[in-house]
């Protein structure tokens, strides 16, 4: 019984988070987006009225793969047209994983390597891609793009197969539509960092967690759940949520599933373990000296409850101006603690306010702003997508419309399945908590919109079976 109303209740609570959500984001874009909101949301009814009935599951599948085809090569095209050179945490990656690639150690920047460990992966990451692409005569820039996109198209892929299975072609075309349509997946094309590089492992959690719904259960796929939640927590740790709500899933749901959660957790441990291991004997970058330039936990809590909460560099150079991380740890409580006092209730509210509109209502995703940072070539393209550019205010209004949509559809789908209770959606269920997850952690943490980015798979599928929900974009059966 417990368990049950556990079920439920997060559920329910998915839902008054991504109704606050909502209504937080309809205050905050302003009234041009809502009016074009409120138009695509009856445009896409006309559409579905239209297109629906005649669809049939061969033509569903045939149009996907039309249109990812079209996608790929036009997102493609798009990120080398607006690409940037490598800045911010973006571009201390980059020349790590260069720095790799020449002398086979990190010398330069290492401090920040210390400080930064998932950024350490990455740069791992990208040095072999880095050392293929010069084989092949190509830039790093122009490799590391490439493996960008390929990720981003794999998550696409995964998300749709994952929906395929579970909902059957229609509902999976409305899951790849939504991502075609995304203003995220299109900004973030020239930018390989965290954000989208750890997506592929949240549309992989989806697939096999949906693999392992239908009842073929053999060992390997516990296992590659576990191997896919600890590469997606080394590169983010939000992408990491989904895979605490899946074993949460199957916690509530037992029935099996508790070795499933025992296996998957044990290969996330041995990996684990292993990293650290490895981190505390690699040849690439010192780490003996960690634990005085490591920033502690408290530190990016602290930064978040600076309004609205995103990175602070007065921070970020007070708490690395002191000499170890039990100092930091102490000067970020006593800031805390300081911070909230100064804020009083209705005050914090409010600050809690801004964290939302700050980290939900920006459909650019952040993206605008990482355009606008030394384009390699700044053309046409650029004074749209940049928010340097002359003609950024309608392109911002544009996404931020869309941002309501799709604040709209998980709003619905979150109500949609708390009304069916236990008769909830396992995967859905798993997307919206890992989403609820994320969304509190980050209310509490350092935040920005573009941490939602690797999340995107979740959001739009949740999303799309949202908005098919409300009347009238309900296919027949």
């Amino acid at each position: 019984m417990a368990l049950r109303c556990l079920y439920k209740l997060a559920l329910w609570a998915a839902a008054v988070f991504f109704a606050v959500v909502l209504a937080v984001c309809l205050v905050s874009v302003g009234p041009w987006s809502a009016m074009l909101a409120a138009a695509a949301l009856a445009a896409l009814f006309g559409v579905c009225r239209l297109v629906l009935p005649r669809l049939t599951e061969r033509g569903a599948r045939r149009a996907f793969w039309a249109l990812f085809v079209l996608f790929a090569l036009a997102a493609g095209a798009f990120a080398f047209a607006v690409r940037v050179e490598p800045a911010w945490d973006f571009g201390r990656v980059y020349h790590g994983a260069l720095e790799i690639t020449s002398s086979g150690a990190i010398r330069i920047d290492w401090q920040y390597f210390l400080e930064s460990n998932n950024n350490f992966f990455l740069a791992l990451v990208l040095a072999p891609v880095f050392i293929a692409g010069s084989l092949a005569g190509l830039s790093p820039l122009a490799s590391g793009i490439l493996f960008n996109l390929a990720a981003i198209d794999l998550s696409v892929l995964l998300l749709w197969a994952a929906a395929r299975r579970r909902w059957g072609e229609k509902w999976a075309l409305a899951a790849a539509l939504a991502c075609f349509c995304c203003a995220g997946l299109w900004l973030y094309g020239p930018i390989f960092y965290t954000d989208t590089l750890s997506m592929p492992f949240v549309s992989l959690g989806l697939y096999l967690a949906q693999r392992w719904s239908e009842g073929e259960r053999p060992p390997w796929l516990a296992a590659a759940l576990g191997l896919a939640a600890f590469l997606a927590f080394r590169l983010k740790p939000t992408a990491f949520c989904l895979y605490l709500a899946l074993a949460l899933l199957w916690l509530l749901r037992r029935g099996g599933a508790l070795r499933a959660a025992a296996l998957g957790l044990a290969v996330f441990a041995v990996c684990m373990a292993g990293w650290q291991v490895w981190l505390g004997h690699n040849p690439v970058l010192d780490t003996g000296p960690i634990e005085k330039y490591r920033l502690p936990p408290l530190h990016y809590v602290m930064m978040g409850l600076k309004n609205p909460g995103g990175y602070d560099e007065a921070d970020h150079l007070a708490s690395q101006a002191l000499p170890d991380a039990a100092a930091r740890t102490a000067h970020a409580k006593e800031e805390i603690a300081r911070r909230l006092a100064d804020y009083g209730p209705l005050g914090f509210l409010d600050h809690l306010r801004q964290k939302l509109a700050y980290t939900w209502a920006d459909g650019s995703y952040f993206g605008g702003h990482k355009l606008g940072i030394d384009p390699v070539a700044p053309g046409a393209l650029q004074q749209w997508v940049a928010d340097t550019g002359a003609h950024w205010p309608a392109f911002q209004r544009l996404v931020n419309a869309q941002q309501l949509l799709i604040c709209l559809g998980l709003a619905v789908c979150a109500f949609d399945q708390a009304r069916r209770g236990e008769k909830a959606d396992g995967l859905l269920w798993a997307a919206l908590v890992a989403l609820l997850g994320a969304g509190v952690f980050l209310l509490v943490w350092e935040t920005r919109s573009r941490y939602l980015v690797g999340l995107l798979p979740l959001i739009l599928c949740a999303t799309a079976r949202g908005l098919g929900a409300l009347p009238g974009l309900r296919p027949k059966k």
